[in-house]
């Protein structure tokens, strides 16, 4: 008996090889007519039908009842094949054993091809980098242009921090095909890795060109501005990419560059919109802290200390909150208690004192030597009270629940007018 069936190439965030929607899937069975046929036939039609309405959950679990009741599908590449891929979601291992028997199964060099490049996406899903670069260059032995082949094993080379490796990947990929925004941005970035800014704005340019709405291609861009010393385009590139995706780590950028260059009331706006977006943003409680501007009165006094001390309580005291082994955030509260002449336990800070951080800095990072300088000079100061519990930061100062963000203006929105500004302020 011979049963034929359509099966449905379906769309993949990245590129999937499946079999082509003309394609007829000829099976050879000895399996007599009877109700037991129908059945299995009723279960491939229908995974092909969960497939097609991306449902894979469903259809992988149809494919594989198929193919139990009529083993001689589980020797059919393009049922594998689809199985593969309704699988792969959920369990990228038992994906990548399907396409292992795809490849073997293929009917033709471009079907090994194809098989090879799912198995190589599967592999990556599973964390199986090294087998995934090699399943990658098996397809590009057969294919030498499939361009989504290069540019995903240049993608998987620099998530593993191989940018050297990556970039030839990404260059073949922008040559083979010239007009793909994702292969230019590929190649900015690796350039960008290497140190090399220059090449890399050239490649971001084009990019920006072939896809002005992607917001990641402007926030790249303005990294890439800022390295270059470009502040302004900086600047531009940051408030476009927020203009089309607020993200609060390029808000976090933003107010990185704006405190560096003096714009401190600025650069609190920022970082408060990075919270407004993501209130457990560790970088933004410590870029809000780095932004103080010491309020008016005389540089001793102690009006002048506790108002600073509640701010660090309000900043960095959160960012302790949420990852008590920063390194940063540590360091950072026991500069600003050292700096201001805060030498006794603070109780804004849970009666810990600037020594107290340092030592917190000395365990989680001993070879800093700034902490084991002030550790060791600073020996003799009188040591702060009990470790503070969680939620003891900055209660002296701010009520409960009250978060930075509520407490200074949101950033006005880009391209906001003058009035839109004053008003803000």
């Amino acid at each position: 008996a011979v049963c034929m069936l359509w099966l449905l190439a379906l769309s993949s965030p990245r590129r999937a090889c499946l079999a082509h929607p003309t394609q007829l899937l000829r099976l050879r069975g000895g399996q007599s007519p009877g109700e037991l046929s129908d059945v299995w036939k009723k279960r491939l039609q229908a995974a092909v039908e969960a497939q097609q309405r991306d449902q894979l959950g469903e259809a992988a679990e149809l494919y594989r009842m198929a193919m139990e009741l009529h083993p001689p599908l589980q020797g059919a590449w393009p049922v594998l094949t689809n199985y593969g891929l309704s699988l792969q979601p959920s369990d990228p291992a038992k994906a990548a054993d399907a396409f292992r028997k795809a490849v073997e199964l293929a009917p033709d060099d471009k079907a090994k091809a194809d098989s090879h490049f799912n198995l190589a996406n599967a592999l990556t899903d599973a964390s199986q980098p090294d087998e995934a670069d090699a399943a990658y260059g098996a397809c590009l032995a057969l294919v030498p242009d499939d361009g989504g082949a290069h540019y995903n094993r240049g993608a998987l080379r620099l998530t593993r921090g191989d940018a050297k490796g990556a970039l030839p990947c990404m260059e073949a990929a922008v040559r083979l095909s010239p007009q793909d925004a994702k292969a230019h941005l590929g190649v900015a970035d690796c350039n960008m890795r290497l140190g090399r800014p220059e090449e890399a704005e050239a490649s971001y340019a084009v990019s920006r060109k072939l896809r002005p709405e992607h917001a990641l291609t402007w926030a790249s861009s303005g990294n890439c501005a800022e390295e270059r010393g470009e502040y302004e385009a900086a600047e531009t590139h940051w408030k476009r990419s927020l203009q089309l995706a607020p993200d609060d780590g390029v808000y976090c950028n933003l107010g990185s560059m704006l405190r560096r260059l003096n714009r401190m009331r600025e650069s609190r706006d920022a970082y408060a919109a990075a919270l407004a977006l993501n209130p457990r943003s560790v970088d933004a409680h410590i870029g809000m802290g780095k932004a103080y501007t010491a309020p008016a009165g005389g540089a001793g006094s102690e009006a002048q200390r506790r108002h600073y001390a509640a701010f660090l309580a309000r900043t960095y005291g959160e960012a302790l909150k949420l990852s008590p082994e920063h390194v940063g955030a540590n360091l950072a509260v026991a500069e600003g208690l050292h700096m201001w002449g805060e030498h006794g336990p603070c109780p804004e800070l849970g009666g810990r004192s600037a020594i107290d951080f340092y030592r917190a800095v000395l365990q989680l990072a001993p070879d800093n030597t700034n902490a084991a300088t002030h550790a060791a000079y600073d020996g003799a100061v009188p040591e702060g009270g009990p470790a503070p519990q969680a939620g003891t930061f900055g209660e002296a100062d701010a009520p409960p629940g009250e978060s930075v963000a509520a407490l200074i203006a949101p950033l006005p929105p880009p391209g906001a007018s003058e009035a839109e500004v004053a008003a803000a302020a």
